[in-house]
């Protein structure tokens, strides 16, 4: 099993989104497998690689630019706001963790989850800013949580590029915050 370490979660800057958008196609984590096979290998993509892009339902905007209130909104709630276990390329910025346990758990079954069933999973929100305005956003995506599995989370997250973001990412979260 790889080696895991808490890493310290540091609210003193907050990315803006576009910020956040270059730091995730920097990423294994946004790219498909074949991404990762050299260009002169015979195999060819069956679908061109278009760069990552959060759009309007991929995240929460909260009324609010206090990192303070997010903060109490996450802790209030059972979300890891001091440490989170560190991925192999850290993060841009602060993040949160919330559990999830098993998709099954919760009050819908979404489609997309059903790849995650055999799995603990858990809700991870890159917390950044709009930079009309300075409002706080959520940009939350459900994975196999790496406390419990972390060969899966490495594989499934970075190597296969296989999590959930949008609609079902966002009403997760809502559900879990209560709003």
């Amino acid at each position: 099993m790889p080696a895991q370490r808490l890493a310290p979660i540091n609210w003193s800057y907050v990315p803006s989104i576009g910020e956040l958008e270059q730091f995730l196609n920097s990423t294994y984590e946004y790219r498909p497998y074949y991404a990762l096979i050299a260009p002169a290998a015979a195999y060819r993509p069956p679908v061109a690689y278009y760069p990552f892009k959060f759009r309007k339902d991929d995240y929460i905007v909260h009324n609010t630019n206090l990192t303070d209130a997010v903060i109490n909104l996450y802790e209030n709630n059972g979300f890891d706001t001091h440490v989170v276990l560190e991925d192999p390329f850290g993060h841009l910025g602060p993040t949160v963790a919330g559990p999830v346990e098993f998709p099954s758990n919760l009050p819908k079954q979404w489609r997309e989850l059903k790849r995650f069933s055999r799995w603990i999973c858990r809700v991870h929100v890159d917390i950044t800013h709009l930079p009309q305005d300075g409002r706080l956003v959520s940009a939350p995506h459900v994975e196999p949580d790496p406390a419990f599995h972390a060969l899966t989370h490495l594989w499934q997250t970075y190597i296969r590029g296989n999590l959930v973001r949008g609609k079902t990412a966002v009403e997760i979260l809502r559900w879990l915050l209560g709003i």
